[in-house]
């Protein structure tokens, strides 16, 4: 009997987990710029964190700069810090699921009808 084999973080179990690679070393990418928000946003969670290189797959270098990049464009607000700001900017819907209340719409009193006066 041979020793069996216990599933465990590195895929010891029947199917090997799919390599991740680094998306900027594939598309060999010179510098991360801090203005491309697009970019930027798709590796911050919807909570406002940076996303780990065990989950996006960048190598160290280049999680180095797209972290130091992530900062700079929240410094100079084009990120957002926190997650109440993400919602206000509309990118993640609210946290609340009850639909906004419609604007409430004050009535005029109606003007009163205009009399007519009969000659005789």
């Amino acid at each position: 009997m041979g020793a069996a084999r216990r599933p465990g973080r590195w895929g010891g179990g029947k199917y090997a987990p799919k390599r991740k690679f680094c998306s900027f070393c594939a598309g060999k990418v010179r510098s991360i710029d801090y203005k491309d928000t697009a970019m930027l946003s798709r590796f911050v969670s919807d909570r406002g964190k940076i996303e780990p290189r065990r989950r996006t797959g960048t190598c160290n270098r280049h999680q180095h700069t797209l972290a130091m990049a992530i900062k700079q464009a929240r410094h100079i607000a084009l990120l957002p810090f926190v997650p109440e700001h993400i919602h206000k900017q509309g990118q993640v819907p609210p946290l609340n699921l009850a639909p906004p209340a419609p604007p409430k719409v004050e009535e005029k009193p109606a003007a009163p009808p205009a009399e007519i006066s009969a000659q005789s």
